[in-house]
């Protein structure tokens, strides 16, 4: 059975008029997660952020602001149109609305053009897409809103497709896969050090991992199917001089045969992707809410000819 492991991703940033997101309570966020059609699975939290662990991904929440990822087969744009509707339209001080291209697109409850004139209706945005629509890339919608991000605001995301045969096997459920297994084997928990973890193996296969320390956090979502594998990586982490080293780590563990990186700020630094990866798309914007963007689209060059792929015939068995 397959399934969308690429995802949608909203970052939404109120003003102090909206008062606490994290004073809402977990009742009201378990209200927001079944809008998009997921459930919280479990929680952690430090003093200025809570990070739920959810059946799709993943869920932060700081005072002013929430982070809401999902994959599969859910609708996240119904879920930012509660929080908007729950803090007033006119307290959103920035959004930032983004999704992965699908390898099923036609299976998804709504495509990305769908969400964001949904989100139009309510908050003046604007839309793009990062890469080539025939290529790997990301549509993102934002607030058209005037944003002083903090310099220290960043956002860093590593998509990667096309995972390594033994980086996938380490993820999938079975007698021998627990926890400590994917611990001792991937290194996930130690990407970036001093964070408290929380993770979750799904069966029959598939893991998740929020991470924070203080505000900071970085997140982890594999879908390690044969066909169609995808992991992604995220953090708010600011990096000083370790960000390269960091872009590795996450590479070296998954070894994937192609990578996007993407990476919010109000000052950019280059973001370099190690040999043996080819740049095949680069952009490089300045939005109009405040923050610049990078994209960058690396692919592993062939070394030998491949085997034709066989194709599924049985239509219950190749539907998402």
């Amino acid at each position: 059975m397959f399934f969308e492991g690429a995802e949608k991703k909203a970052e939404l940033v109120v003003t102090p008029a909206a008062g606490s997101l994290r004073g809402r309570g977990r009742a009201f966020w378990e209200r927001i997660v079944l809008a998009a059609r997921a459930k919280i699975l479990s929680t952690i939290e430090t003093p200025q952020c809570t990070a739920h662990l959810l059946s799709e991904s993943s869920l932060f929440v700081w005072d002013d602001r929430v982070l809401l990822i999902t994959c599969g087969r859910t609708t996240l744009a119904p879920a930012v149109l509660e929080i908007v509707a729950e803090v007033g339209a006119e307290n959103v001080a920035a959004l930032i609305y983004e999704r992965k291209d699908n390898i099923f697109p036609e299976y998804q409850p709504s495509n990305f053009l769908d969400d964001a004139r949904a989100l139009g209706k309510v908050l003046p945005g604007k839309a793009f897409r990062l890469g080539e629509e025939d290529e790997h890339h990301v549509s993102v919608f934002h607030l058209d809103r005037r944003f002083k991000p903090d310099p220290r605001d960043v956002t860093l995301e590593i998509l990667m497709h096309g995972i390594d045969v033994k980086a996938r096997a380490a993820f999938c459920k079975g007698p021998q896969h627990t926890l400590e297994f994917i611990h001792r084997e991937t290194g996930v928990r130690g990407i970036v050090e001093g964070f408290a973890v929380d993770d979750h193996v799904f069966d029959p296969s598939g893991y998740s991992l929020n991470a924070l320390r203080g505000s900071e956090y970085y997140t982890i979502h594999v879908t390690p199917q044969a066909v169609g594998s995808y992991v992604s990586f995220e953090t708010n982490h600011f990096f000083n001089t370790d960000l390269d080293a960091v872009v590795s780590r996450v590479l070296d563990i998954f070894r994937p045969q192609s990578v996007d990186v993407l990476a919010f700020s109000s000052q950019l630094d280059p973001v370099t992707v190690p040999r043996p990866y080819q740049p095949r798309r680069s952009v490089v914007d300045k939005l109009g809410c405040g923050w610049s963007v990078q994209f960058l689209s690396f692919f592993k060059p062939q070394v030998r000819p491949g085997k034709a792929e066989p194709l599924v015939l049985d239509r219950a068995a190749a539907t998402p």
